[in-house]
């Protein structure tokens, strides 16, 4: 059942996208109202704290400077010795993704063999076996899901000021010895394929999320998965390094388990992809 979930959420992925020792303000909790600090002129506290922890991984300016990406991701369950290993190309204008899978073991069709390929040209989602379109709806849901996720999950931290966004303080708790600043993260109504809920845990010295809580309302997970997250530097910018996450409470216990680690390997920008790349084939571009 665990991995049912943790896999439907991919990730992921993908895929985007609703504490462990002791919490002033838990994650069920009323939200307490707080001044803003002459510092950050902001006055919702939860979302300076997202203002600040944007700015530390370099800004969604700075990553939309770089025009597009490509590198390996590694989505691997070590309790069962099975994975998915894609490429994944994204455009940033336009959130385009694309990946192939030659390795596919886990829930990208793992009963068949073959290459399979997704993409999604910011209107439709497309998956192909082998070269042929494959029309099965369930597959193209997965592709959907995949494609959306894994784009969100690899921008996630430059995303956290988008439109439409809502942010409450929920507090701090310690984990591990850090005294973490907690926000609570949602989506307006109507905003996404799904309003999931996140809990950031921001690191008070580095600005950076060190893990979150999040659900996957797509998939009807109501319930919270557990997520660390560690970063790697590429053009001036911190990306995702490896990510694992396992069923949890919303005070980040865990409750699952096997962890399910997540890898971004070779991480590429500025490769000069065009939409043209991105569109379902022998399909006419523009229509």
């Amino acid at each position: 059942m665990k991995n049912l979930l943790l896999g439907l959420s991919f990730m992921l992925l993908l895929i985007a996208c609703n504490n462990q020792k002791q919490t002033k303000n838990s994650a069920e909790e009323p939200v307490e109202q707080v001044a803003a600090t002459p510092e950050t002129k902001e006055p919702n506290q939860g979302k300076a704290l997202i203002k600040e922890m944007v700015k530390a991984v370099g800004g969604i300016e700075a990553l939309k400077s770089l025009k597009d990406v490509e590198y390996e991701y590694i989505y691997d369950v070590p309790g069962e010795g099975k994975k998915d290993v894609s490429l994944e190309r994204y455009i940033f204008d336009g959130e385009y993704s694309w990946a192939k899978y030659t390795t596919h073991t886990k829930w990208v069709m793992p009963d068949v063999e073959g290459e399979v390929e997704q993409g999604y040209n910011g209107k439709e989602s497309w998956v192909t076996l082998n070269g042929k379109i494959v029309e099965d709806s369930a597959v193209v849901k997965i592709g959907d899901f995949l494609r959306k996720t894994n784009f969100y999950w690899f921008c996630m931290m430059f995303k956290q000021l988008d439109p439409g966004m809502t942010y409450e303080y929920k507090g701090t708790q310690t984990v591990d010895g850090v005294d973490y600043e907690l926000v609570k993260v949602g989506f307006e109504a109507h905003v996404g394929d799904a309003q999931d809920t996140y809990v950031l845990y921001i690191n008070p010295k580095t600005k950076l999320v060190d893990q979150f809580l999040f659900t996957v309302m797509d998939f009807g997970m109501t319930n919270p998965l557990l997520t660390k997250i560690e970063y790697q530097t590429v053009e001036g910018i911190k990306v995702p390094a490896s990510r694992k996450y396992i069923v949890s409470d919303w005070e980040g216990t865990v409750k699952g388990e096997d962890w399910i680690e997540n890898y971004y390997k070779d991480v590429k920008f500025n490769n000069g992809f065009t939409e043209v790349q991105f569109q379902k084939p022998g399909a006419e571009v523009g229509a």
